[in-house]
């Protein structure tokens, strides 16, 4: 498949990042903010052969690397997250590289796009992240304090007491918010602490559900 013109190289990304980071209100180290850029770079090159993005900019590619840090902060020190359905990588690479404190576990069932990420993993590098090539269905009982995902299903259902969660964990979703989609997940066993609105975006926001 093609993404369009030729991938942009990292130097180039990270001009892209320079430029977005304050409109974000987002401060990063330079090593940070080249790490971001070397993973949209080999996210650029791959998806002309892997279907991982859609027909993203690179201006798009950016905004979503720093719409994943945005919810860093939700997440405390130290945390053992699960990212389920990676995928192309957000919003769990720019999570593990904002953040080398988490624990974090990549998790995506198709094979191909497990490659990736495990060449991410190799080349960015990322030291703070594995990838598990299983469906969320699969995870352990009780294993992780948060969860996040983007881009996969809202479905309240999908979440049902999030038995992969600890007692008293969380689930992050970058989705569009609801009154109706917190009112079925509060149906499930889950608790709406907190949303994050996406600067700029049309409804977009970043949600905190604490499991009852």
């Amino acid at each position: 498949m093609s993404a369009g013109p030729e991938p942009l190289p990292p130097e180039e990304f990270r001009k892209l990042l320079e430029f977005e980071l304050p409109r974000w209100n987002l401060t990063a180290p330079d090593t940070t903010v080249a790490a971001l850029a070397r993973f949209l770079a080999e996210l650029d090159r791959w998806r002309r052969r892997l279907n991982l993005t859609g027909r993203l900019s690179p201006s798009d590619l950016v905004s979503h690397a720093l719409e994943s840090v945005l919810g860093a902060p939700f997440l405390p020190e130290g945390a053992r997250v699960v990212d389920i359905g990676t995928g192309g990588g957000f919003p769990g690479v720019p999570l593990a590289v904002w953040r080398p404190d988490l624990e974090l576990t990549w998790l995506e069932p198709r094979e191909k796009r497990a490659a990736f990420l495990r060449h991410i993993a190799r080349t960015i590098p990322v030291e703070n992240a594995r990838i598990l090539v299983a469906r969320q269905e699969d995870l352990p009982r009780e294993t992780f304090g948060y969860a996040t995902s983007r881009a996969v299903t809202s479905e309240a259902g999908a979440w049902a007491d999030a038995p992969f969660l600890e007692a008293g964990g969380a689930l992050l979703l970058w989705t569009t918010a609801s009154e109706k989609r917190v009112a079925d997940l509060a149906a499930h066993g889950l608790r709406l602490e907190a949303t994050l609105a996406v600067p700029g975006s049309r409804g977009r926001a970043i949600v905190l559900f604490r499991k009852a």
